[in-house]
């Protein structure tokens, strides 16, 4: 395979990959060797010995983001996901149950922020998020239960302990249960 050692046309290629680093790296790397071709190919049809020859050859491929959206064309592309992003509803869903033993206000939020961030992440299925979902009904029990039973006998109830488990241990479960069918699907 040829190589360009213009400057120019080292930066397009280089501006070429940052546009297309979304895709596969196959992909891009074949992307990337078409380009090269034509750019080769060019320069022996008509060498270019100024800087504008070089800019009107380059200008003849196009502009780096439209040859990638050309490329990306009926394409998926996976976007990376962040560590926090996975770790996040593994975390607030039984720590949910926990602090409305606590606080009911920081317990509704710590559920809800994980049911939403379970739902906005793209790498559980739908199947995975119903689960770790219907996991958060004895958290939604638990805090209804602690806002009834501190309303009627207080708040330092012993039967609290019996509203306050099942909220953190089954959302514990489920969330182990999401954490190993995240590995599944990245392995």
């Amino acid at each position: 395979m040829k190589t360009v050692e213009h400057p120019l046309a080292v930066a397009y290629l280089e501006a070429v990959a940052r546009e297309a680093a979304a895709l596969a790296p196959e992909r891009r790397n074949e992307l990337l060797a078409d380009l090269t071709e034509h750019i080769v190919v060019a320069f022996a049809e008509q060498p270019a010995r100024n800087e504008a020859e070089v800019k009107a050859v380059l200008d003849r491929l196009g502009d780096p983001r439209t040859i990638v959206a050309t490329a990306c064309e009926g394409e998926t592309i996976a976007l990376p996901v962040s560590r926090w992003h996975s770790l996040a509803p593994l975390i607030l869903l039984p720590v949910a149950g926990l602090l409305g033993g606590v606080n009911l206000v920081l317990g509704g939020i710590a559920m809800i922020a994980g049911v939403v961030l379970l739902w906005a992440a793209p790498h559980w299925g739908w199947r995975d998020k119903i689960i770790g979902t219907a996991a958060t009904l004895p958290v939604l029990i638990a805090l209804v239960g602690i806002a009834f039973t501190a309303a009627t006998t207080g708040p330092l109830d012993p039967g609290l302990l019996t509203l306050v488990a099942p909220g953190v241990l089954v959302p514990a479960a489920a969330s182990v249960y999401l954490f190993r069918a995240e590995r599944r699907m990245s392995s």
